[in-house]
C-alpha cells in the first residue's frame, strides 16, 4: 500500500473519524485496513482485478474497505446500506461483482457471488495489475451509468497534502465522487471526519456544535435547508471557518444569505465531476461565483460554452453508456455550461442538457431562475418544462418561500409576472407557478 499506508500510519494517535458515537484513531483505521486486506487475500488468493462490492453501514467502514481493496489490486464497487434495494440490484446487474465485502471492524467478511463475468474495461484494467473503482451516476434516461476509474490514479491526487487538524462534516456517502473526495482529502491531511447521525440539517447543526466542526462541505440546496430551518441560530456554528459548496450551481441570493448567516466563514466554491474527480479551484472572492481552475495537472478549455477538462484521473470508460463525452487525448466534455470573463474567470450557469425548446426558440432554466431568485420572499426557484400541444413545451416554476409568506399560487404568479417584466421577454415567463414552504432534496444532496 506504499505511500497510502505510510501517510495514515504517521498520525496513529490522531482521531480519524467520529461516527455513530465512536472515535476511530488513525491507528485503528490502519489496523482495520490491514485486517480487511488480509481477509481479501485469504478469500481471493492470487486473483487480481476482481470486482468486489463493498456492503458498508458507515462512512469510515466504506473508506477502510476502499483502501484495503486498493492495496490488494481489486476493483471496488461501493454499495452503502443506504442504497435502496432497486439501486443495488441495478448496479449489480451492470458491474457484475464476483465478491461481496462486509468490512466489519473486528471481523471483516468476504463472500463469493455467482457472477464470473467481467466487463471488457475491467479485463483491460486487470491486465495492468492496477486497482479500480466503479461509481454510478444517473443517466439522462434514468438508468444508472457505471464508470470505471483507475483507483491508483484517483488516489494519487491526495498524495502529499499538507498536514492539517480540521474537523470536517461528512454528508455524502462513499458511493459518490464528492463523498470519496471529501473523506480522503480530510484523512490524507490528518484531519478528523465528523459524520452526523443523519443527513439532515438538524443533525448537521448538532454535529457542528458538539464536535466544533470548522469545515462544512455541502450542496447549495442543503445549505439552503440549513438556513430555512434556522440552524445557525439554533446551534452554535461559530466554529465554522470554511463552507465549501458545490455539486450544483449556487444562486447569488443564497450566497448572500449564507454570507450573512456565517459572517466568519470563508465561502469556497468546489468543482468536480464523477468522470474526473474533484478539481481544485479558487474563487475570485468570498462573495463571487466566478473561479479559476487551480490544479497544476489539469487542463481546461471552453468550446461552444461547454467546459472541457483534461485530468490524469479521468475515468477509463463507461460500463453501460456511450463514450461520446470522452474525447481523444484525455479530454472530457463535462456538459457544464460556463461563462468566461475577460480576466479568465469561469462561472457555471447550468447543464448542456437543460435547454428547453419553446416553439422553436431555446431557453435555459438557469436564465429564468436567476431572475426569479431575486424576487423578494423567494428562497429557492426551479424552472421545468411540461408538454404543450401548441409550442411543444411550456414553462413551470416551483418557488420555495419563507414561512411568513402566504403560498397562494395566484398571488405569486402575479408577482412573478410583475418582477420578470422588463427582465425577460414574455415568452420566457413561466405560465404555471407552484409555491411551497418546503424544499426537496435528492440523496445526492441536490435540489429535487
Amino acid at each position: 500500500m506504499h505511500w497510502v499506508r505510510e501517510t495514515l500510519s504517521s498520525r496513529r494517535d490522531r482521531i480519524a473519524c467520529i461516527e455513530g458515537g465512536r472515535r476511530v484513531s488513525y491507528g485503528d483505521l490502519v489496523d482495520w485496513i490491514d485486517r480487511t486486506a488480509a481477509e481479501l487475500r485469504r478469500a481471493l488468493g492470487e486473483r487480481q482485478g476482481e470486482v468486489v462490492a463493498i456492503r458498508s453501514a458507515g462512512v469510515i467502514e466504506g473508506i477502510a474497505a476502499l483502501l484495503a481493496i486498493h492495496s490488494t489490486g481489486q476493483v471496488a464497487l461501493p454499495q452503502p446500506d443506504e442504497l435502496s434495494a432497486a439501486e443495488t440490484a441495478a448496479q449489480t446487474a451492470i458491474a457484475e461483482p464476483a465478491w461481496s465485502l462486509f468490512p466489519d471492524r473486528d471481523t471483516p467478511r468476504v463472500e463469493a457471488r455467482s457472477s464470473n463475468r467481467s466487463h471488457p474495461l475491467v479485463e483491460a484494467l486487470r491486465s495492468t495489475s492496477r486497482p479500480g473503482l466503479i461509481l454510478f451516476s444517473s443517466g439522462t434516461s434514468g438508468q444508472p451509468k457505471g464508470m470505471l476509474h483507475d483507483l491508483e490514479s484517483l488516489l494519487a491526487r491526495f498524495r502529499g497534502l499538507p498536514s492539517r487538524q480540521d474537523r470536517t462534516l461528512q454528508l455524502l456517502l462513499t458511493d459518490h465522487i464528492g463523498g470519496i473526495d471529501a473523506a480522503l482529502r480530510c484523512l490524507f491531511a490528518g484531519s478528523t471526519l465528523v459524520v452526523p447521525e443523519a443527513r439532515t440539517p438538524e443533525a448537521a447543526g448538532r454535529a457542528i456544535e458538539t464536535h466544533a466542526v470548522n469545515i462544512l462541505p455541502a450542496s447549495p440546496t442543503f445549505l439552503n435547508l440549513m438556513l430555512l430551518q434556522r440552524i445557525p441560530e439554533r446551534f452554535e456554528c461559530g466554529t465554522v471557518e470554511i463552507i465549501a459548496y458545490g455539486a450544483e450551481p449556487m444562486p447569488a441570493p443564497l450566497l448572500s444569505r449564507l454570507s450573512e448567516a456565517f459572517p466568519r466563514a470563508d465561502l469556497q466554491q468546489k468543482f468536480g465531476t464523477s468522470e474526473t474527480g474533484a478539481v481544485r479551484i479558487r474563487s475570485r472572492s468570498r462573495d463571487s461565483l466566478e473561479f479559476r481552475i487551480h490544479e497544476t495537472d489539469t487542463e481546461w478549455k471552453v468550446i461552444a460554452g461547454e467546459l472541457w477538462l483534461k485530468t490524469p484521473s479521468r475515468i477509463l470508460g463507461y460500463l453501460n453508456a456511450d463514450e461520446d463525452s470522452l474525447e481523444s487525448g484525455g479530454w472530457y466534455r463535462t456538459g457544464d455550461l460556463v461563462e468566461e470573463s475577460p480576466e479568465g474567470f469561469l462561472r457555471i450557469v447550468g447543464r448542456q442538457t437543460g435547454w428547453i425548446n419553446l416553439g422553436g426558440q431555446k431557453v435555459h432554466p438557469s436564465e429564468i431562475e436567476g431572475v426569479l431568485a431575486s424576487l423578494p420572499g423567494v428562497l429557492a426557484c426551479k424552472v421545468t418544462a411540461r408538454p404543450d400541444p401548441l409550442t411543444g413545451s411550456a414553462l413551470d416554476c416551483e418557488l420555495t418561500v419563507g414561512e411568513d409568506h402566504d403560498p397562494d399560487p395566484a398571488e405569486w404568479k402575479r408577482r412573478v409576472r410583475n418582477h420578470a417584466r422588463g427582465k425577460l421577454p414574455p415568452w420566457k415567463i413561466p405560465s404555471r407557478v407552484r409555491v411551497s414552504h418546503r424544499l426537496g432534496i435528492t440523496p445526492r444532496m441536490k435540489r429535487a
